[in-house]
């Protein structure tokens, strides 16, 4: 007797039926190891991201929320999806896998890097007010995050000024502003160091330099001292003389030294340093610290330009070698002397006399340089 049941159609049916659960299940499997891949990359991304907010970030924004939202529907695809497959629920698996997508469309749609980009995610984006969101969670404390901060504030102002010398002051910083040719601005930024909060206020002149610094033209007789670091220096007349402030000085008010260039004294200081003497006191202890790397011996047609003998600091044991790059020939003297500090005790200190020139005008910056470290005092309080 025949079982009508089990006739071809039904067992196409049959067929047709196991194929399409089958076919269902390898595109579940598919769409959730891609979802997988999706949240190990993003949980890669943002415990990156969110790990520096931890450790060193400054400010808590609307990108710290979404990298920790996205950390957290990661961290739940990638275990809720793992459990549900340990447990062969494969519906279940696809549901949590459905938590890798929003974050992804929501960061990239608030980044908007390109205007494809802008396209294709713009409907997930945060609104603008909420992007502008930020929490301050470290106090300022580098400096070039307070010239960030200051230039931010200026922007938003419409300021044409741009900032210079950011300087702290106990709880607040002060970033002095210039206008493109460098001259100082009317106000300053003022940083308050706790929740960098800014506001406009007068440059305190006293107490930092306030714009790029102008040269004082040398007459050829006045003493360019420094009575801390215990050195004096006269330039040739005519020169653009400017105080020495090291990148490393912070640009305090007295610097380091002199250096006196031949060109127009309206130049700001910091700006296309030319063929120029100067003499300074070094932070470094010793000679051989303090040397540039391929510094070596005056060459014959260097001596030969200073008549046959080294420049010298007068009464001082000097070591002197040159560098020669790009065209410019430079000469150093160093020489160790002993300076009274203000409470009376003697200490020694590294001094540099330098020579900066090109091969046209050796013959004439070789003669002022001789005179100049000859007339050079190092080691002793100066005479103002």
């Amino acid at each position: 007797m025949t079982n009508t049941g089990d006739t071809a159609p039904h067992r196409v049916a049959v067929a047709l039926k196991v194929g399409l659960v089958w076919l269902g299940r390898i595109l579940a499997l598919l769409v959730i190891a891609l979802s997988l891949l999706v949240a190990v990359m993003g949980l890669l991304g943002s415990a990156n991201f969110v790990g520096y907010l931890a450790s060193r970030g400054t400010t808590f924004e609307v990108w710290g929320v979404l990298s920790g939202l996205a950390l957290l529907f990661a961290l739940i695809t990638i275990a809720g999806a793992g459990f549900a497959l340990l447990r062969r629920k494969l519906l279940l698996a696809l549901l949590f896998s459905a938590f890798a997508w929003p974050m992804g469309f929501v960061i990239e749609g608030s980044r908007c890097d390109t205007e494809a980009a802008c396209r294709m995610f713009g409907w997930a984006a945060m609104p603008a007010s909420f992007r502008d969101w930020s929490v301050r969670i470290r106090p300022v404390t580098d400096p070039n995050e307070a010239d960030h901060i200051a230039s931010a504030a200026l922007n938003q102002a419409g300021s044409r000024y741009s900032t210079y010398n950011a300087r702290r002051f106990g709880d607040h910083w002060i970033v002095a502003t210039i206008d493109p040719d460098g001259r100082p601005g009317p106000n300053a930024v003022r940083i308050d160091r706790r929740t960098a909060a800014t506001r406009f206020v007068p440059c305190p002149a006293d107490r930092m330099l306030c714009g790029m610094e102008r040269p004082v033209v040398s007459d050829g007789e006045r003493a360019f001292s420094n009575l801390r670091l215990g050195l004096a220096a006269s330039f040739p007349a005519g020169r653009s003389v400017c105080t020495a402030r090291p990148f490393e000085d912070d640009l305090s008010l007295d610097g380091r030294g002199f250096y006196g260039m031949i060109r127009d004294p309206d130049i700001p200081c910091d700006r296309d340093i030319s063929r120029e003497l100067g003499l300074e006191a070094l932070k470094e202890r010793t000679v051989a610290e303090a040397l540039p790397q391929g510094c070596q011996p005056l060459s014959p047609a260097l001596l030969k330009a200073f008549g046959g003998r080294a420049p010298r600091f007068d009464g001082h044991r000097s070591q002197v070698c040159q560098e020669t790059a790009d065209g410019q020939i430079w000469v150093g003297v160093f020489a160790v002397a002993g300076s009274r500090s203000e409470g009376g005790r003697v200490s020694t200190t590294l001094y540099e006399a330098y020579m900066r020139t090109t091969e046209a005008g050796l013959a004439e910056d070789s003669r002022s340089f001789e005179a100049f470290v000859s007339r050079a005092k190092i080691g002793t309080p100066a005479e103002s």
